[in-house]
């Protein structure tokens, strides 16, 4: 991927306008930007790259995120501490982070089917267009293909869905149809409401987090917002946990890597069940099956 690291601070959204495919410095290959909407979605994404704590979050984040296996997420943090990339005072704390919750909304999440997205499969998987926005204000005016939203620059972690959907025992017509679904019920219109978000990823290859994920077919995805702060997700939360049609919602923290919430949402066509949760290091805040939003900001 074309990009340049970035400060943390950075409030101008840069998009790439052209890149060198063989020219390189510091083995970052050359590219030209140019500033765009101010949503700062693009820095975000190469800042979070450029981060030093960027290994850290994507083996955290692709190994335990989502797993509801309390001891499956204990035994690989553990793991972790002893190979280094994580503290146990990082883990330490954010273990009372549930019983110390700045607010809590135990609302419940609303049931929304949703529609369904109208998808051309071609060969070009890459380029397949998952979903045309109407323009605002009804909807962002965004054309989304798959690598939008499975390719660098458009995701922080990346997987190639040609090649890996069948690895996970799925299709390319299964995947990139849930993910057109997703992207027009889920994404979209939270890209309306917040300009500034962005996920960090989407697609993801099985046996990369629970066993029981929806990223290997292409039902969810991870979002963060480029001018957010740790509060706003909290309040962020709380409008897509009424406005948005999704299967499973979960409001995560994390006192480990870059420390930075997500807010993690997916969609199934076959039926929403409108459950929403509160994570902290990958582990229900309030334990396990415990529903319902909790700022835990302040850990």
């Amino acid at each position: 991927m074309p990009y340049i690291p970035a400060p943390d601070g950075l409030t101008k959204n840069i998009e790439d306008v052209y890149h060198s495919g063989n020219v390189y410095a510091n083995f970052v290959p050359i590219a030209l930007w140019q500033d765009g909407a101010a949503t700062a979605t693009a820095a975000a994404i190469t800042a979070y790259i450029a981060n030093p704590q960027f290994a850290a979050d994507q083996m955290l984040g692709e190994e335990t995120e989502g797993n509801t296996d309390e001891a499956a997420v204990d035994a690989r943090t553990a793991e972790l501490i002893k190979q280094g990339v994580i503290t146990q005072e990082q883990v330490t704390a954010g273990s009372q982070a549930g019983n110390n919750a700045k607010q809590a909304d135990t609302a419940p999440g609303v049931v929304n089917n949703g529609s369904t997205a109208t998808v051309t499969i071609s060969a070009d998987t890459d380029n397949i267009v998952l979903y045309v926005s109407p323009a605002a204000p009804a909807g962002t005016g965004k054309t989304y293909k798959v690598k939008d939203v499975t390719k660098q620059p458009g995701v922080v972690f990346p997987y190639d869905v040609a090649s890996i959907a069948p690895q996970n025992g799925t299709t390319v017509e299964v995947v990139v149809q849930n993910l057109a679904n997703l992207v027009k019920n889920c994404f979209d219109p939270i890209k309306k409401k917040y300009p500034d978000a962005f996920m960090t990823c989407s697609f993801r290859a099985k046996g990369v987090g629970s066993s029981t994920s929806q990223h290997p077919f292409g039902m969810a995805c991870d979002i963060q917002y480029s001018q957010a702060s740790k509060a706003e997700y909290f309040v962020r939360a709380q409008w897509v946990r009424d406005n948005i049609a999704y299967d499973q919602f979960i409001l995560e923290y994390k006192t480990t890597g870059t420390g930075k919430p997500w807010h993690h949402i997916s969609f199934n066509a076959a039926g929403n069940k409108g459950q929403v949760l509160t994570f902290m290091n990958d582990k229900n805040c309030k334990g396990p099956g415990v529903t319902g939003l909790y700022d835990l900001s302040n850990a």
